[in-house]
């Protein structure tokens, strides 16, 4: 058994606003797409993000098009799932589009039930698992979740011992060391499967549990400096190191190979010095290393100032693309924003947490939320309370009568504009 694990395509992104960059993503596709049959895949798994925007324009929506029509040739289905770029406050997405087209086959939770050669649907409460079915081996995935919501759907996620669990989601393990990003789960609350094909984080991840694989084949293309083929500082000396090349996992007998698949160039460049004339000449040495049809994203640092101006046109006879970023050396440092949590109760963030996904499982989890938090039993009850606060707000003589009642019940205080309302 044999299968290739994309995600994170990013198809239509024209990143930078240049409409080119769009056309690198597609083109990363196809040559992947490609790859994939010629390794003779049985099946193709998409972990998410198969769309930069969930509402693709034409022409982003005929190049997946034009891509997956190389699957179906021959013959090799493709499951996939929804990543947080490509999910749509709607009922439908574009996903549905292309699986109306057999192209795709789409995995998750979803209001009818669906059954052909490779889809299976399983009952949960007024809703549907849809999961994917090749010979004996189980496909179980769903939709890029908030954490709150991911909490409330987890337990619908079981899987067979024989069986692939796809998920758009953050695992903390995989981000803990050199990533700052926040995390959606931890790989104790995985439930047991053969393979995790992963989606969402941009860089390359494996991570073993027991004997199964949990894996994150990257962005396709190089989505942001982060993930640059080059980087470039110079400050007392120049150094120069490469990227991680980007790509997709073959998967045998459950266990991955990374194929690289070859991107444009992006180089994140670094340079500092506190005389104008050097920086400028450390900038020219280091213009020698960016190959014509790159992109170059260079931060400047020195005590004086410079002609911006004439650098950026120094820099655009260059690469392809270039942006400079420059910043005087004895400025102080902008502070850092306030983190949430500071402006937010807990309460407050959970519930802002899940309304960002405005669908029906986000919006019961949220009165199913508020209701365990003020003990109400019913509408009724919430009716009452909120016409109770609105009776305490006009004077402070009101105010204290209707807080002495919420005492005598025992109940709880609303205490912020989020409580309120």
């Amino acid at each position: 058994m044999k299968f290739a694990h994309f995600a994170d395509l990013h198809l239509g992104y024209e990143q930078y606003n240049q409409s080119w960059r769009a056309e690198d993503f597609a083109s990363a596709f196809r040559r992947a797409a490609e790859l994939a049959v010629i390794e003779r895949v049985d099946f193709v798994i998409i972990a998410g993000d198969l769309f930069h925007r969930s509402t693709p324009n034409p022409k982003t929506l005929n190049d997946a098009i034009e891509v997956l029509k190389i699957f179906r040739s021959h013959e090799i289905p493709v499951f996939a799932i929804e990543g947080n770029h490509d999910k749509s406050i709607r009922e439908m997405s574009a996903y549905h589009l292309l699986e109306s087209l057999e192209l795709l086959k789409v995995l998750g939770l979803r209001k009818e039930r669906v059954e052909d050669d490779f889809i299976t649907s399983v009952r949960v409460e007024n809703l549907y698992m849809t999961r994917g079915v090749f010979k004996d081996l189980e496909i179980v995935g769903d939709r890029h979740r908030t954490r709150w919501q991911f909490e409330k759907v987890l337990p619908y996620l079981k899987v067979e011992e024989n069986s692939i669990l796809v998920l758009h989601q953050t695992v903390k393990e995989a981000v803990d060391i050199d990533l700052n990003i926040a995390w959606d789960l931890t790989i104790d609350q995985l439930p047991k499967a053969k393979y995790y094909a992963m989606g969402h984080i941009h860089l390359r991840r494996e991570l073993k549990i027991g004997d199964a694989f949990l894996a994150y084949p990257g962005s396709i293309e190089r989505y942001d400096a982060r993930e640059a083929s080059h980087f470039i500082s110079y400050s007392e000396k120049l150094d120069v190191r490469e990227g991680e090349k980007k790509g997709f996992y073959i998967v045998e007998n459950f266990k991955p190979r990374f194929v690289p698949v070859e991107t444009r160039d992006l180089y994140s460049i670094s340079i500092e010095d506190d005389k104008r004339e050097r920086l400028e000449k450390k900038l020219v040495e280091t213009l020698e290393f960016v190959k014509e049809n790159g992109i170059a994203i260079i931060k400047l640092l020195c005590r004086e100032n410079v002609d911006q101006k004439r650098l950026s046109e120094l820099t655009t006879k260059r690469a392809k693309y270039t942006e400079i970023n420059f910043r005087r050396k004895d400025l102080k440092e902008i502070p850092e924003a306030k983190p949430e949590k500071e402006f937010f109760t807990d309460l407050e963030l959970k519930i802002l947490e899940i309304l960002k996904e405005d669908d029906e499982i986000g919006l019961k989890s949220a009165i199913e939320l508020l209701k365990e938090y003020y003990g109400l039993k019913d509408q009724a009850k919430v009716i009452k309370e909120d016409k109770e606060v609105r009776e305490a707000i006009p004077t402070e003589k009101s105010e204290a009568v209707s807080e002495r009642k919420i005492e005598e019940k025992g109940e709880k205080r609303f205490k912020t504009l989020l409580d309120f309302i």
